[in-house]
């Protein structure tokens, strides 16, 4: 009975280092201590989801945490898209979400279903609008006045009432 303890406890170590079980990617020898961190954006008083958000460190670092707002407003934070949580420091804040008009066509059609290369050659063609819902100021990082300093005391940012900057035809 022993025997078979130890065989199944050496199985299940074998299984756990092979399984590819892990915290993550492995960290940089130069990556600066993380903090795990969460911030939430409203805009007129309501959650802004969908809202791209990236940290821009005011010294220089070649760390960036960024991510997307949920339902709730809030994002948490990757430090360049990978790693969770923030070094600690002091940011200037950009936030970023595009409207585009939903199509005229309807919903895609799945790749392969019949009528999918019709609708394909029609939706390449349709012209839809897109524009900003977020102030132009704090869309770039020379122009926002939107600061943290993580840890953060101050973990909510209003950005007012929603924009509609329409963004130059590309």
């Amino acid at each position: 009975m022993k025997l078979l303890a130890v065989f199944l406890s050496a199985a299940y170590c074998f299984v756990l280092f092979f399984s590819g079980c892990s915290t993550g990617p492995a960290l940089p020898s130069d990556l600066p201590k993380l903090t795990p961190c969460a911030l939430t954006f409203t805009q007129e008083g309501q959650p802004l989801e969908g809202a791209m958000v990236t940290l821009n460190p005011v010294d220089g670092s070649k760390w960036y945490p960024s991510g997307i707002t949920d339902g709730k407003g809030t994002v948490e934070l990757y430090t360049n898209g990978k790693y969770k949580g923030a070094p600690k420091g002091k940011y200037k804040i950009v936030v970023k979400k595009i409207y585009t008009e939903p199509s005229k066509l309807g919903n895609p059609i799945e790749e392969g279903a019949p009528g999918y290369e019709e609708w394909q050659q029609k939706a390449s063609k349709e012209k839809r609008g897109s524009w900003s819902v977020v102030e132009k100021s704090f869309t770039n990082v020379d122009t926002t006045t939107l600061e943290a300093d993580i840890p953060a005391a101050t973990t909510t940012f209003d950005l007012g009432k929603a924009a509609k900057d329409v963004l130059a035809d590309e």
